[in-house]
């Protein structure tokens, strides 16, 4: 029963309105902190979740609402990966993307897939010797989903991190934002390929998910090709009008749910919807370079500068109040003690992988041995790593296990980036600083 001191506070909307007045504000506090220190603002929105969270005592509230918040977590997750892709490809320099393809490419999928299976390895070992208990499937699909859901780097976290980092080389920025960018829709595409096997097939089948993948990756991106050209010339046409980009965000979300029913929404759909929504505003971002690629004989066009930077404030907004939200279904699950061991393991793994997939991807390319440090501890998971913990775990009826290791994982690879990389700037700072002097004497 809820206590009625309780029921008022929660059903009072100035309550809400401080709420998000305070979130608003926290969003903006900790992106300044950010831009100033390197410390990514994730780390002060988890921590704030989990305090309204228990402030408002959302455990007890939503005891007896779990197809409620099941809805909401689905909703939610969705209108972040729409807004957070879209403005991933409308901010993505599609030269810059192909002359750093060949490694960036190389570290994305031996970063992602060694990070999968290293993933699905440590679930399995520690099902067999009883250190976690899975209520629901096996540990290989379990591990599978996990390794899917922590196995990308964080693009609103990296690029802007490795671009403030005046010691780094150019090639090493581009590898680090391309790989940044690419593991979001490889992350929600695996994962969406291993629900349609175990939730439709009922098995894990290894050829029947790739060719899976191969599906979605390839209508998402043909879809996206052909709805980005469409949509290129009559936004064109249109944006002289007032509040024409509200209508290219609404293209956006009938582009992603158009490529949802036509793959098939159990089939991975939704995966293709993500790749539609990233092509779709690459070509919105990249226009004139594409038309020109294409030799198009008229003047070139694309999404103006002010759009894009309202539509980065749309996209700060998603990102602040996701996470915050994150936070809060934390604050109601019961977060044991075993997921913190396994989030911590799991962090462990992933810092070892990352040290062989960069060295993979750097191999006989001339890099500084400051930049492979670097993109080692570059390596933050964020806002795909918590969508499809929530949308999973309600799905797999494992809530508590995949939101509680995700949010281990994302609060401790953000510290992890954070420390790793203050602390080799400083040195090299420290190197610079030790050289300038030795010149003037």
């Amino acid at each position: 029963m809820i206590e009625p001191e309780l029921l008022e506070v929660v059903i009072n909307p100035v309550s809400w309105l401080i709420t998000i007045g305070f979130v608003l504000i926290l969003g903006f506090i900790g992106n300044y902190i950010f831009n100033k220190t390197q410390i990514p603002s994730i780390l002060w929105l988890l921590l704030s979740g989990l305090i309204i969270g228990y402030f408002f005592r959302l455990a007890e509230l939503t005891a007896n609402s779990t197809d409620l918040l099941g809805f909401i977590s689905g909703l939610v997750g969705a209108i972040a990966i729409i807004i957070i892709l879209f403005d991933g490809g409308i901010n993505t320099d599609i030269y810059q993307l192909f002359r750093g393809a060949p490694r960036g490419l190389l570290l994305t999928f031996s970063s992602f897939f060694l990070s999968f299976f290293g993933t699905i390895i440590i679930i399995i070992i520690l099902a067999s010797t009883n250190l976690i208990k899975i209520n629901y499937y096996d540990p290989l699909t379990i591990g599978a989903m996990l390794g899917a859901i922590v196995g990308g780097t964080s693009s609103p976290i990296v690029i802007p991190l490795a671009y403030r980092l005046k010691n780094l080389q150019d090639k090493t920025k581009m590898l680090s934002s391309i790989e940044s960018i690419l593991t979001d829709p490889i992350c929600i595409v695996v994962a969406f390929a291993i629900a349609f096997m175990v939730l439709e097939l009922g098995q894990i089948n290894l050829l029947l998910g790739i060719g899976n993948v191969v599906k979605t990756f390839s209508v998402g991106i043909v879809l996206g090709l052909v709805s980005g050209f469409i949509w290129l010339f009559i936004m064109n046409k249109v944006r002289k009008e007032k509040y024409s980009y509200i209508l290219t965000l609404a293209i956006t979300f009938i582009v992603y749910a158009a490529t949802v029913y036509l793959v098939g929404q159990s089939e991975g759909g939704e995966g293709a919807g993500a790749i539609a929504c990233i092509i779709f505003g690459l070509v919105l971002g990249n226009g004139k370079k594409i038309l020109k690629m294409v030799n198009y004989q008229g003047k070139g066009f694309e999404m103006d500068e002010n759009t894009k930077q309202f539509h980065g404030l749309i996209s700060f907004v998603i990102r602040t109040f996701f996470f915050v939200y994150l936070g809060l279904l934390v604050s109601t699950l019961v977060i044991e003690a075993e997921f913190i061991l396994i989030g911590i393991i799991v962090i462990i793994i992933l810092i070892l992988l990352r040290y062989i997939a960069v060295e993979i991807s750097t191999y006989k390319g001339n890099f500084e041995k400051d930049d492979k440090q670097t993109m080692i501890f570059m390596m933050p998971r964020g806002l795909a790593a918590a969508i499809l913990a929530v949308t999973f775990g309600e799905r797999f009826l494992n809530e508590d296990l995949f939101v509680g290791i995700a949010f281990v994982v994302i609060l401790g690879t953000a510290i992890i980036t954070t420390i790793g990389v203050s602390y080799i700037s400083h040195c090299e700072n420290k190197k610079l600083k030790q050289k300038n002097i030795e010149d003037n004497l």
